[in-house]
């Protein structure tokens, strides 16, 4: 409760409001009572100090440090029993009890301290009992609208019926779940498009309490209070939005909010976990798929179900997040609950921001892949160019918002749903051969490793000689500084040799290039002017890449 209500009950009818009446709206949970020099240690937040000041009498200067360091605290107010130690209360107390807005209250001679402890405490504890009361009446009846099997847009219409205000749901996406029958006015769906426009700018909004803002539009809303509550399941935020609030607030109005925030929460938690079980069993027929674990007339019964269909195109897309800085791949949580929510999260930011991109798609997971099969009518060089700037636009909206490094691997184009599976691989593979060269935030078109193949033909006994002559010895090492020169020697091959490509693609000066290659031809005695000799190389390093 405010000081303000509590100083109209019978107890305080003949307290004197002394100074910092503009401070009455503190809030005040509980009350003490101290006479001693360390009062200050053992005052906490919203609560009032009563005192018959005996240990300031003669010190006004300690009174007017306790007041400004109450108001830091954020206690509720200083209240003296006058006319025993104190006659009156000093002229700087009253300055400095002005100048915090901290209200000082002179305490009548009838009662003692004791009877004004008690009898506030009940006041206090009466009206926490009643908030309490009121609050588990309101959680029971929007529970058993759950319990009842109602969707959400039943309770939010019926906290907008109880509040008798408009309310909207918005969902992590920043979509529009739920919204009440008055949004179907023109100004009020211009309200809507501001408040999407705020969560734009400011997004995500990283507090867990609750927002306020004054909106301009419709004129009947001007000047009043939007409320913009953060609900978060795991991973997710979404938002409880109440239009039309008159400040200040009143208790039992956000003690309705909470209550049904918290009911419309574990809803929201039902429905996450409904849609990580769909997204399970997508994911277990594409692996059983992938693994050749279920038969071709299987496939193609429930290939349907997810857009694939016998006769399309298709092109596999295989998406991971990138690496940190310190060699992990970027993971939130420990808890396997909490990780699996992450990724149903990043599945649906990535299935959003592939819509309306006038490709027909179909996301899965194998881990911590993410697999996208893009069905295709005609694979041509048009395509591939449109699919690489979609991923590309996907990339940069990922990082923006969610400050989410991706890359993609794009597969060979499988011209039935039976040749997904190579596709797939392929795209795997591109992915990886990305990752080998040092990159991130990547799109890596796969390239047929041909010679690999033939590579794979030869005894391994031979791969290995022909491999640690020509790597000599750096073959195997696990030296820091070799890697670093293997890395780059690869990076160097792949790009034909030119030395302002390396040093962009690993992100080092030219120079930096230029003194590891010259370090990698004092190591190996050999010239990488002579085509022979890279030719060479580049064979032992696909070699490495299969042998370790």
């Amino acid at each position: 409760m405010k000081m303000k209500e509590l100083l109209e009950t019978p107890i305080f009818k003949e307290a004197k409001i002394v100074s910092g009446e503009e401070g009455l709206d503190r809030k005040v949970q509980s009350v003490n009572m101290m006479d001693a020099p360390d009062i200050i240690d053992f005052l906490k937040p919203h609560e009032l100090l009563l005192t018959t000041a005996y240990y300031f009498h003669d010190n006004p200067d300690e009174m007017v440090r306790l007041v400004k360091q109450m108001s830091k605290k954020e206690c509720s107010g200083l209240a003296i029993k006058t006319r025993r130690f104190l006659k009156e209360i000093p002229e700087n107390v009253i300055l400095a009890s002005k100048e915090e807005n901290f209200p000082i209250i002179e305490l009548p001679f009838d009662y003692s301290l004791g009877e004004i402890v008690n009898e506030s405490l009940n006041v206090i504890l009466e009206k926490k009992t009643n908030e309490l009361e009121y609050a588990l009446n309101t959680h029971r009846k929007f529970t058993k609208l759950v319990h009842k099997g109602e969707q959400l847009s039943k309770i939010i219409e019926s906290l907008s019926s109880l509040l008798n205000k408009p309310v909207l749901l918005i969902d992590h996406l920043h979509n529009i779940t739920v919204q009440t029958h008055h949004f179907r006015n023109k100004n009020m769906k211009e309200s809507v498009e501001h408040i999407l426009q705020i969560l734009k700018e400011n997004r995500p909004i990283h507090s867990s309490n609750p927002v306020y803002f004054s909106v301009y539009y419709p004129e009947s809303l001007r000047k009043s209070i939007v409320q913009l509550l953060p609900i978060e399941t795991y991973v997710k935020k979404n938002y409880l939005v109440i239009f039309g609030l008159e400040f200040p607030f009143d208790a039992y109005t956000l003690l309705n909010i909470e209550q049904v925030a918290n009911v419309i929460s574990f809803e929201l938690l039902k429905q996450q976990a409904i849609s990580e079980h769909m997204l399970h069993m997508k994911s277990d027929y594409l692996n059983a798929f992938l693994d050749g674990e279920i038969p071709q007339e299987e496939i193609l019964k429930r290939g349907k179900d997810y857009g694939l269909e016998k006769d399309h195109q298709y092109i596999v897309v295989t998406c991971q997040i990138d690496q940190n800085p310190i060699g992990e791949r970027r993971s939130l949580f420990n808890n396997t609950t909490q990780s699996e929510s992450y990724k149903q999260t990043i599945y649906e930011h990535l299935n959003a921001k592939l819509l309306n991109k006038k490709f027909k798609y179909t996301i899965f997971t194998k881990r911590d892949l993410y697999i996208i099969i893009f069905s295709v009518d005609i694979y041509e060089k048009q395509v591939e160019q449109r699919l690489k700037k979609l991923l590309f636009d996907v990339q940069k909206e990922m990082d923006s918002y969610l400050n989410i490094s991706l890359s993609f691997g794009i597969g060979s184009y499988a011209d039935n749903i039976s040749a997904i599976p190579t596709a797939y691989r392929h795209s795997y593979d591109a992915l990886e051969t990305g990752y080998r060269s040092g990159k991130t935030n990547f799109i890596q078109r796969y390239r047929a490793k041909d010679i690999t193949e033939l590579l794979k033909m030869i005894p391994m006994q031979n791969l290995k000689e022909f491999y640690e002559s020509s790597l000599k010895g750096i073959a195997y090492s696990t030296n820091k500084d070799n890697l670093s020169l293997i890395q780059t020697l690869t990076v160097y091959l792949e790009n034909h040799c030119q030395i302002a490509d390396t040093a962009k693609q690993l992100y080092v000066h030219r120079n930096t290039v230029i003194y590891r290659l010259e370090k990698c031809e004092e190591l190996l005695g050999v010239s990488l002017k002579e085509p022979d000799e890279t030719l060479r190389l580049r064979i032992a390093l696909l070699i490495r890449s299969f042998i370790l």
